[in-house]
């Protein structure tokens, strides 16, 4: 046996035993297309996918292709080939309730809209916003997954939030509690873990962790994983560039400013501004000889 087979039958042996394994999953193309569905739905004056012209069509194939990716996660089956009867009118009703709840989060990003160009005076419109803006996309992907999430669908809704994250640089839970008018400018690089809360009118920039300070472990030293592990962030907040705020007991109180670069692990009233401060030091000399 060469070496290269070994080292292959060594990879084989070793996943194999340490995995499940290949089954069915929810799969990452026909996802990008069921997102891309969500977007031409939500905002149809501005999005339409090839040879999709008719919205109520664009509704249906969204409403088959979300219930054959929550079948593939809830029950890592096929529908077409391996479901029921059962199983079928199960995931076609969780679709239906997803759908059901789209026109709340047409409202949701409405109020993004408004905010963010109310708040960048970058943004020439709302056409600006809705074609070029990362955060608005991030925010339609993550509130359509965090119907999923509280519908119990496992997997798909951060396979989602993952496909965003991809594509902008802005990585959300779908597990997070997000309110409205929210501002994401640039984004890339904001972390928002699952249990944080962010209230109304919040803007965030570029690099901002909502994240956890530590992860809490039981006698036996297990991870304990459903406790609140990430920050509360109160209505109005604004937090600039690359600060980090963490720890599921921290809440950062209505309307406070927390500056470029801060780092808080504790909570701070309504109303506070906080910055970072450094000691700079300059060296003033005469310049060397010629």
């Amino acid at each position: 046996m060469s070496k290269r087979a070994e080292i292959a039958r060594r990879l084989q042996e070793q996943s194999c035993q340490w995995f499940k394994g290949r089954v069915c999953h929810p799969e990452p193309d026909a996802i990008e297309v069921m997102i891309e569905r969500l977007r031409c739905v939500m905002l149809p004056n501005y999005f339409r996918r090839s040879g999709e012209h008719d919205l109520e069509t664009c509704m249906d194939l969204l409403h088959r292709g979300m219930a054959g990716q929550i079948h593939r996660a809830v029950f890592q089956k096929c529908m077409d080939k391996d479901g029921t009867d059962e199983t079928r009118a199960f995931v076609a009703d969780k679709a239906d309730e997803v759908l059901a709840e789209l026109p709340k989060i047409q409202e949701a990003l409405y109020e993004d809209i408004v905010e963010t160009y109310n708040s960048d005076p970058a943004a020439t419109g709302y056409d600006e916003v809705i074609l070029t803006y990362p955060g608005l996309f991030a925010l339609l992907v993550y509130r359509v997954a965090h119907v999923m999430h509280r519908l119990n669908i496992p997997l798909l809704p951060r396979m989602m939030t993952e496909y965003a994250h991809s594509a902008t640089g802005i990585d959300i839970h779908p597990g997070a509690t997000i309110g409205r008018g929210i501002m994401i400018d640039h984004g890339t690089g904001i972390v928002i873990g699952e249990t944080a809360v962010v209230g109304d009118h919040v803007k965030l920039y570029q690099g901002v962790t909502i994240g956890a300070l530590y992860f809490p472990r039981d006698e036996e030293g297990f991870m304990v994983r459903k406790t609140k592990r990430h920050p509360t962030v109160e209505d109005g907040v604004v937090i600039y560039a690359n600060a980090t705020v963490l720890g599921g007991e921290t809440v950062i109180g209505h309307h406070s400013v927390i500056g470029s670069n801060a780092w808080i692990t504790e909570s701070v009233p309504p109303y506070s501004k906080v910055l970072y401060q450094t000691e700079s030091v300059v060296k003033f000399g005469s310049a060397p000889a010629r």
